[in-house]
């Protein structure tokens, strides 16, 4: 397993939160510090599961989950993948309560728009790639479903030396993740 770099983290605001210091009171507030998250769901690789988690826990709310928005919007034809390998490229929502947070990360350099876009039932789904490389996201355990945050006491995510798309808190978890993994790591490694 390889060792992955810091991550980077970038901020967003949304007008239905107030602004200031985070309180018991308000314990979400603009600005919200966030991090990008990539998630083992799903095993479409040409469309990553790519998320908006907050970087940190929040000591005014411990029942907050770090989940603050879905980012991939669900798709059967993928996008023209990065040329660059340590990017990402997905389909993104940008509708509902996802308007407006493209046009904040592109302002961050935290994604780009390629240029594509899809028509799917009443909604269209833009084409983005990830201006951070891989490695300046937060990853998720695939076995047992840690999330990295900034703060945490835990080190950075390790990923497969195999098939490169699965990360792990430690060798305990890619031990007890090998059974659901094995095929679909050849799977991967050939994607």
């Amino acid at each position: 397993m390889s060792t992955l770099p810091p991550l980077r983290s970038f901020h967003l605001t949304r007008d239905s939160q107030p602004s200031g210091p985070p309180s018991t009171e308000h314990p979400l507030t603009n600005p919200m510090e966030m991090l990008l998250c990539r998630y083992p769901l799903g095993y479409n690789v040409e469309n990553p599961n790519l998320m908006l988690i907050h970087s940190r826990r929040n000591p005014f709310d411990e029942y907050l989950d770090p989940l603050f928005a879905a980012l991939t919007a669900g798709s059967s034809e993928p996008p023209t993948p990065s040329n660059d390998p340590l990017r990402k490229t997905f389909w993104m929502k940008t509708y509902s309560e996802n308007e407006g947070i493209l046009e904040q990360l592109e302002a961050q350099n935290i994604l780009r728009r390629t240029g594509q876009v899809k028509k799917q039932g009443y909604v269209t789904l833009v084409a983005v790639e990830t201006v951070l490389n891989r490695g300046q996201w937060a990853e998720v355990c695939s076995g047992c479903g840690r999330r990295e945050q900034l703060g945490d006491e835990e080190p950075r995510m390790r990923r497969c030396g195999k098939c490169k798309e699965r990360y792990y808190c430690n060798k305990e978890c890619q031990t007890e993740d090998w059974f659901d993994h094995k095929g679909d790591c050849k799977r991967l490694q050939k994607a």
